[in-house]
Formats: structure tokens, C-alpha cells, sequence
């Protein structure tokens, strides 16, 4: 694939879910992708390097996303999406942090800009305790 994928999401949808969706059924393996939207529910994640988890933070009401920003890989051979999201809350405040599971979209538009090369693989790190890329064979 050449170029630069602009997709709009599905209302309703799991924001993750979605975009793996579409990079599995384009055969995307390895991108950047940048995204704007709104979401009627999200999940943001904060990953504790002391105690080498995420702590999670949920967002029950409607936020703007001012900014994602993220890229896709492959984790147990399936495309993953990686992203972080900077959003606008009802009352203004500007909140953050690593998109999770459960986020779910009202609107979306994003670009996904394939990357060519070989494939990044996400695994295990035990310096980090994070799944990161196998930087073997790159």
C-alpha cells in the first residue's frame, strides 16, 4: 500500500478494536497513525515503573480527543495499535495518558501511514517489564 490510509470510525466501536480491525483487513503490520475524534467513554492508562503496571483511569463522560498519536505492530502475530491520547474534558481540563481498552469512540477520523521494512514484533521486555519491540533482526 501506498500513501496514507484516512478512515472514519464507528460510533460505538472500541477505539483499539477498531483500528487493529482496519489495519488487519488492509494488511498493515507496521505504521504511524495520528487520530481526532470524540469519545463517549475512556480508559486511559499510566504505566508505574516502580511497580511495573499500568494504573488505570476511566473517563464516564464525553471528551474531545485534541490529539492521538500512535503506531501499529505485531504482537502474537495480529496487528496491535499502541497509542496515547491527550483529551479535552466537558469542563476544559486537559487530560492524557495511554489509550486502553474500553475506550469508546463517538466519532473518529484517522490516518494510518504504513510503514515498509520488515515487521516489528511487541514482546516482553524484563528491563522494563513493557511489551516492546524486539529490536533482534532490525
Amino acid at each position: 500500500m501506498n500513501g496514507s490510509l484516512l478512515v472514519r470510525l464507528p460510533r460505538g466501536d472500541d477505539l483499539l478494536e477498531a483500528l487493529a480491525g482496519i489495519c488487519l483487513e488492509r494488511n498493515i503490520s507496521k505504521g504511524h497513525l495520528t487520530l481526532i475524534g470524540s469519545l463517549e467513554r475512556a480508559v486511559l492508562g499510566f504505566y508505574d515503573q516502580d511497580a511495573r503496571e499500568h494504573r488505570l483511569r476511566t473517563v464516564e463522560t464525553g471528551t474531545e480527543i485534541l490529539s492521538g498519536l500512535g503506531n501499529v505492530s505485531l504482537r502474537d502475530g495480529l496487528p496491535v495499535v499502541h497509542l496515547r491520547l491527550t483529551l479535552l474534558t466537558g469542563d476544559f481540563a486537559v487530560t492524557g495518558g495511554q489509550a486502553m481498552p474500553g475506550c469508546v469512540l463517538f466519532a473518529g477520523e484517522a490516518c494510518i501511514t504504513p510503514l515498509a521494512g520488515p515487521c516489528l514484533h511487541r514482546g516482553l521486555d524484563p528491563a522494563t517489564g513493557l511489551a516492546l519491540w524486539d529490536q533482534t533482526g532490525m
